[in-house]
């Protein structure tokens, strides 16, 4: 029996054009026979590219059926009759196949040696009793067949014929995409790559040329070398590289800034780099840029720089507006020779404020706080050392200080002698007060103190509030020995460490030690004629021992502490 046998074949749907396609690649067929099969989803077009032997009719049956089905009825098929393809379709086992309209385009029909090449296209969805290709579809069935003899036409093909089926389409990766080398500012991240390819593709982007994982489109860009590929109908190109240089751009810098009374954003500081443009904010990001006529307040600003196209993060700057208070100064009366402390201010808030005086309502230069005052207006501010406020006018009368006391510049006095003992000469009604020096210090004196033989005393007079200058007067002990007018007055040792006794024929009722100062710096009760006072706490030095009998009558000894 003589039959035919056709291929089925079967075709997924669009081909792209661009490498939107998909192919089976050449199929080896039986009987010297292969077939491949193309299709393009851009242009919806099969194309067939057939082989055989040359010097006589061979057929191919395409679709989707298994072992023994490819001579159903209505199956589709091709073959080739000795001069061109012919388009049918089966009507039977044993019977001729009915030929169809052909809907098939022979691109090339060519001839080498003795093998045949026929390639042919046709749209996807063909024609009456044409299969229809699906680019959707993943396999295609073959069912082949061949003539024994050139003499032969659809008979005796005896074993040249079989199936070569679910053969698979793999995707044919499109061109690689175009991409330029690229240069972005930091912050940049993959969605802000750009690149070139087929319609409708989707680029994917890598750090390796190959294998790797693709990047998602938050990944933030950094200086090298990416990689891109487009991928069209599922089927992803070869990747290109693509040189990326970020230029990273320096936050300026800036410190905390303090502003006197009002500022505006012009007034704010900070550096950059050369030909940067500065720009500051009230947020740390987004917001609007402040124009430099905002007045500032207190809180924190934040200022960023722009090189050519790209802008820096921001810098965080605490900034304080200090507001100062005006203080206040009565017209008042101040003592010839004061200087400028000695004016009466009262300051305004709560802080560490101090006073700065002028002689002119406004600039200027300070006055040294030891400036002598003379009758007219001075002007006074408060500050914190950075800031200044208003000043304030006050006129100032400069009282004259009364005449110095007069007396004896050395006077005499005898053991027991108080200050009240030396004479002057003062203004009626005056204060007189008593100094003595110590180092370079005047020390208040009392008129109790005992007088010291060499010591330099000085006197004042104070009158409506002003002290005259110092008058000296230098005591000389008359009798320089010892004085006693208690009977049978004893004190020993002398020198003295630790203690010292003293007796008399009659009773002590105190005693008292004086420093060469004549300042009194211990007071002990005896009522008794014998006594023992510790001095171990007193300094090495000189010092006045004086007793008292409870008569009354005294006696003064000079003792020495070692």
């Amino acid at each position: 029996m003589k039959k035919t046998l056709l291929i089925l074949f079967a075709v997924f749907s669009s081909f792209c054009l661009w490498a939107q396609s998909k192919s089976t690649g050449v199929v080896t067929l039986g009987a010297g026979m292969t077939a491949k099969l193309d299709l393009n989803n851009a242009n919806t077009t099969a194309t067939l590219t057939l082989t055989g032997s040359s010097d006589r009719w061979f057929a191919l049956q395409f679709g989707s059926f298994g072992t023994g089905q490819g001579m159903a009825n209505g199956q589709d098929m091709v073959y080739y009759n000795g001069t061109t393809l012919i388009d049918g379709h089966m009507v039977g086992v044993g019977n001729t196949p009915q030929t169809d309209t052909n809907n098939w385009t022979v691109t090339s029909n060519t001839v080498s040696g003795t093998t045949r090449t026929i390639v042919a296209t046709r749209a996807f969805a063909g024609g009456t009793n044409d299969f229809t290709f699906s680019y959707s579809d993943t396999t295609i069935d073959f069912a082949y067949a061949r003539c024994a003899n050139a003499s032969f036409v659809f008979s005796n093909h005896g074993g040249n014929r079989g199936y070569a089926l679910n053969k698979v389409f793999n995707c044919e990766p499109p061109a690689n995409p175009t991409a330029n080398a690229q240069t972005f500012c930091q912050g940049a991240t993959v969605n802000n790559l750009a690149a070139s390819g087929g319609t409708g593709a989707e680029f994917n982007w890598y750090l390796t040329a190959t294998g790797g994982t693709e990047l998602s489109l938050n990944t933030v860009l950094t200086t090298g070398t990416y990689y891109v590929s487009q991928t069209i109908s599922d089927c992803e190109s070869n990747r290109v590289a693509v040189t990326v240089t970020v230029n990273t751009v320096n936050a300026p810098t800036a410190s905390a800034q303090t502003f006197c009374n009002a500022a505006t954003v012009a007034n704010l500081q900070a550096t950059g780099a050369s030909g940067a443009t500065i720009n500051w904010y009230n947020v740390a990001a987004g917001g609007t840029a402040l124009s430099s006529g905002t007045s500032l307040s207190t809180g924190t600003y934040y200022v960023e720089q722009t090189v050519g196209t790209c802008t820096s993060t921001r810098t965080s700057v605490s900034v304080q507006i200090t507001v100062m208070g005006t203080p206040t100064a009565e017209d008042q009366e101040v003592c010839a020779g004061n200087g400028v402390w000695a004016i009466d201010v009262t300051i305004s808030g709560e802080g560490f404020f101090f006073p700065v005086f002028y002689d002119t309502p406004t600039g200027g230069e300070p006055l040294d706080l030891d400036y002598v005052l003379e009758t007219g207006t001075y002007y006074v501010s408060q500050s914190d050392g950075v800031c200044e406020g208003v000043r304030d006018a006050v006129v100032i009368t400069v009282k004259p200080l009364p005449d110095t006391p007069t007396g004896n510049t050395t006077q005499q006095f005898e053991t027991g002698d108080t200050i009240a003992d030396l004479e002057i000469t003062t203004v009626e009604g005056a204060v007189i007060t008593w100094y003595v020096m110590q180092d370079i210090n005047f020390i208040l004196a009392n008129e109790s103190d005992m007088l010291q033989d060499g010591v330099t005393y000085y006197a004042t007079q104070t009158i409506d509030g002003c002290e005259s200058e110092y008058l000296a007067i230098t005591a000389d002990e008359v009798l320089a020995n010892q004085a006693f007018s208690i009977k049978g007055f004893a004190l020993y040792p002398n020198p003295v460490k630790d203690v010292i006794t003293i007796s008399a024929a009659e009773s002590i009722s105190g005693v008292n030690i004086y420093n060469l100062l004549g300042q009194e710096i211990m007071a002990r009760q005896i009522n008794n004629t014998t006594a023992e006072i510790s001095v171990v706490k007193l300094p090495a030095g000189n010092y006045i021992v004086k007793a008292t009998a409870v008569d009354g009558s005294t006696a003064t000894v000079k003792i020495i502490k070692f």
